[in-house]
């Protein structure tokens, strides 16, 4: 069973582009016994994309939950077969469909800074709602060829606003429409494509709500006041 995803509506979008999103898609929060969500807000969880669209299919949980086994239990080697993925995908990549990284597809693990240094001419990118990951972004501990988000949780603003005044991203959820700023930044539509390291900086990466994320009142959806 092949680790990674490359059949998805929203990374689809970059092909146009010339890049072929890779996706690594495990069970999120701690429904394998195990939490990979450590920073998660119930409101992320909820709206998860594992928990919505295709997620919902039993034969995408299993498959999902089978990854996420096999990465508790036998951590050296999956990411050996990892490795050996991404290594087979820059192999075989056509001219105009340049393969691109992301590990955290439904997690929050940091996978892909070891697979970064391990292919140091590949882009990986990834969200992220763990503060002291970014700090080590910004602080240029971590690869050059891994690019981080930061997320918004409804519950995270101090650290969000602190991201975008060091000049780094973040993304957020919206519902009643695209605002133009947001705590003052400009937000951009971040649905046209998930190729988040092409974005210009500080901004927030407007996300449009969809599925339950259109019933969310955690705070983890933000609320666009109508005209």
């Amino acid at each position: 069973m092949p680790l990674f995803n490359t059949q998805n509506a929203k990374t689809t979008k970059g092909e146009p582009l010339g890049y072929k999103t890779y996706v690594l898609y495990l069970s999120s929060g701690d429904k394998s016994g195990r939490e990979v969500c450590k920073n998660r807000s119930v409101g992320c969880f909820d709206t998860c994309l594992d928990n919505c669209g295709r997620g919902q299919m039993e034969s995408v949980q299993n498959a999902r939950m089978l990854k996420t086994r096999y990465f508790w239990n036998s951590p050296l080697l999956f990411r050996a077969n990892l490795d050996l993925e991404i290594k087979a995908a820059i192999r075989n990549a056509k001219p105009a469909a340049v393969p691109v990284f992301r590990l955290d597809g439904t997690s929050d693990l940091g996978l892909g800074i070891s697979l970064a240094r391990n292919n140091p001419t590949a882009q990986f990118y990834d969200y992220t709602k763990d503060y002291n990951r970014m700090k080590l972004y910004f602080s240029g501990k971590l690869p050059n060829n891994y690019h981080l988000t930061f997320s918004w949780s409804g519950n995270n603003a101090t650290a969000c606003l602190d991201v975008l005044s060091l000049g780094g991203n973040v993304a957020a959820v919206f519902d009643g429409g695209m605002p133009d700023t947001f705590y003052g930044y400009p937000v951009i539509d971040g649905d046209t494509h998930d190729l988040r390291f092409l974005d210009p900086s500080p901004c927030v990466v407007g996300l449009k709500a969809k599925g339950k994320a259109k019933h969310d009142t955690s705070g983890f959806v933000v609320r666009v006041p109508s005209c």
